[in-house]
């Protein structure tokens, strides 16, 4: 049984890795309630694979803060609009950092990926493909973190990186069913992001945050790194 994990991005994980993502994917969704027990032997089965990848995944996944390992298995922990925010929250700091040590850099070539970026998340739209879109928007905003030049940071960015992607992949999913309109505004916030970069413009960033997240993050003027 799977959760509905993209299998392209499979290809380069490990074993573990690729359960962990399912069962990732299926406790943010919804399909995996909390308080729900997994044991080695059950995913072990529900995989058809041995015990030791699935250790591997409940290692993972325990990282993340989705699962409570305890001697008879795992327990599912809350992920409900309360993580969410937090999530979000977390991701606000990171780039709000990110982009205050960009300040000193030439940013031309940062907006110009960006810019890449964007163009395929419209072709992503134009073809319904989800899977696509987020791996795209993902690497639009990862260029500011990487041009950051800060290992710490880019270390908490990957560590964010699994359980954000599952969330943006959902939420893209069904955006694409049910609001397939609403990716122009989309594309209209992100372009605000490189207008900000490409002139290191603290205002306009500012901006690009209230209107990409004033709808998860409550408090974003509290996370702006002047």
């Amino acid at each position: 049984m799977t959760y509905g994990y993209p299998e392209s991005w499979k290809r380069h994980l490990t074993t573990g890795e690729s359960i962990a993502a399912e069962i990732r994917l299926g406790i943010i969704n919804g399909d995996i309630e909390s308080e729900t027990w997994l044991t080695e032997n059950q995913v072990a089965k529900q995989f058809n694979v041995s015990r030791s990848p699935v250790r591997d995944a409940f290692k993972l996944l325990q990282t993340d803060q989705l699962i409570h390992l305890e001697r008879m298995g795992a327990q599912v922990l809350p992920f409900g609009e309360q993580e969410k925010r937090e999530l979000y929250d977390l991701r606000l700091m990171l780039e709000s950092f990110a982009f205050s040590r960009l300040r000193t850099q030439d940013t031309q070539a940062i907006a110009k990926e960006m810019k890449k970026q964007l163009e395929m998340m419209k072709v992503a739209v134009q073809f319904e493909d989800a899977e696509s879109f987020t791996k795209h928007d993902f690497e639009f905003h990862e260029a500011m973190i990487l041009a950051s030049n800060h290992q710490y940071l880019k270390t908490f960015w990957y560590h964010l990186k699994p359980v954000m992607e599952s969330l943006i992949l959902l939420s893209m999913r069904r955006r694409m069913l049910q609001n397939p309109d609403d990716f122009e505004r989309i594309h209209r916030n992100h372009n605000v992001f490189v207008e900000a970069v490409d002139n290191k413009d603290s205002d306009k960033l500012r901006e690009a945050f209230h209107l990409n997240f004033d709808d998860v993050g409550k408090d974003i003027e509290g996370f702006w790194l002047r």
